[in-house]
C-alpha cells in the first residue's frame, strides 16, 4: 500500500465514523426531543456507561493510530 492509498483509506475511515457519530446523535436528539412524555434517567452513577463513554473514543484513536505508526516505523 503506498502512502497516498494509506492517506486515502484513513481519510474514508474518518468519514465514516464521522457519519455513524453524527447518526447516533441526531437520532438521540430527535428521539429525546421535548415531546409528549419526557422521560428523565439518571445515569450518572452508571458504571457502565461511564465505562463506554471511556473505552469507545479509546479504541477509535487506537484504530487510527495503529495503522499510521505500523507505516512510519517499518524500514
Amino acid at each position: 500500500m503506498t502512502e497516498f492509498e494509506f492517506r486515502w483509506s484513513l481519510m474514508v475511515a474518518c468519514l465514516l465514523i464521522f457519519i455513524v457519530s453524527f447518526s447516533a446523535l441526531l437520532w438521540a436528539s430527535w428521539r429525546h426531543h421535548r415531546g409528549e412524555t419526557p422521560e428523565r434517567v439518571n445515569f450518572h452513577s452508571s458504571l457502565a456507561v461511564e465505562i463506554a463513554w471511556t473505552v469507545a473514543p479509546c479504541v477509535i484513536v487506537l484504530l487510527l493510530v495503529w495503522p499510521t505508526a505500523r507505516i512510519f516505523w517499518t524500514p
